[in-house]
């Protein structure tokens, strides 16, 4: 059987829509492309739940990263695509900080919030 952590959410409060970037650690190359991001926004006031593939995968993620911390990253759809045009991947935008807005979250900052970020 598989299993699957949806237990993560990221709630936009916002009226714009977003992408999200979360990793574990903020030296790593992400692996998706931007057409990935303009795929998978978050529209204003909207929910998605974010899922891992695994039983507790988002924990087991959490405590595999040096620092134990999860870095959600929010970029502004139309910004991904100017971007885009430009040449520029999504290991440019984050060493570049091209994005709105990092929020960093340990696993017991998490739990507090019951595992939903959100986003103003």
């Amino acid at each position: 059987m598989d299993y699957y952590d949806r237990r993560l959410s990221i709630v936009n409060k916002s009226s714009a829509h977003i992408a999200v970037e979360i990793v574990n650690d903020t030296t790593k190359r992400t692996e998706n492309n931007i057409e990935y991001y303009q795929s998978n926004t978050i529209g204003p006031n909207d929910t998605s739940f974010i899922t891992k593939s695994g039983k507790n995968a988002w924990l087991e993620y959490i405590n595999e990263g040096k620092a134990k911390t999860l870095y959600v990253y929010f970029f502004d759809r139309d910004s991904l695509n100017k971007y885009q045009k430009g040449g520029a991947d999504m290991s440019y935008l984050l060493g570049n900080k091209k994005y709105l807005k990092r929020l960093d979250y340990t696993l017991e900052e998490l739990k507090r919030a019951d595992w939903q970020i959100k986003y103003h």
